[in-house]
């Protein structure tokens, strides 16, 4: 599957979980006993994408957007049911994805349909990350705050396989 859409497809399913993830972090944070802590929890998430996009601006030569973007995703996954602090990990983590998302767009959207493309995963995002936050109401009810952020958490995981890259076929040695 080309850059282009992998990424694509890899956002769009892990946006499912991230729109779930600001209604579980208030059930969350209420859960816990921090009324109105739902907030605190996003706000260090937010801080974390911001800390992580400017590290991924600096990221090492030859560390390939698909690779950064797949270790974005699968990291961000890790840390959501351990709350605040790691809230901000998975920001860090988030930020990089995000970043290495932009750039793949970029590089492999061809010049005449680049606007198009942009705007394409972005709606894409939005739309996914609306529906996840409608089923993570559906859910609620049903649901502890810890179960709904490991829902994400799997989300985040399945969107970084889609990302992996293809093995390479093995060929056979001549003369074998």
């Amino acid at each position: 599957m080309p850059a282009l859409r992998r990424i694509t497809a890899a956002t769009s399913l892990a946006f499912v979980g991230v729109g779930g993830l600001a209604p579980a972090a208030v059930l969350l944070a209420d859960a816990r006993g921090y009324p109105g802590g739902g907030g605190v929890l996003l706000t260090v998430l937010a801080a974390g994408a911001l800390a992580g996009a400017l590290a991924a601006a600096r990221r090492p030569p030859g560390f390939s957007d698909v690779r950064l973007a797949a270790g974005g995703a699968a990291g961000a996954a890790a840390p959501y049911p351990l709350c605040v602090a790691l809230f901000a990990a998975a920001g860090l983590c988030d930020g990089p994805l995000l970043a290495a998302t932009l750039r793949i767009r970029a590089d492999h959207a061809p010049p005449a349909v680049r606007t198009q493309v942009f705007t394409l995963g972005a709606g894409l995002k939005t739309t996914a990350g609306a529906a996840g936050a409608a089923l993570t109401a559906a859910a609620a009810s049903a649901l502890a705050p810890s179960r709904l952020l490991v829902a994400v958490a799997v989300l985040q995981l399945a969107g970084a396989a889609l990302l992996r890259e293809a093995p390479r076929p093995v060929r056979p040695e001549r003369g074998a």
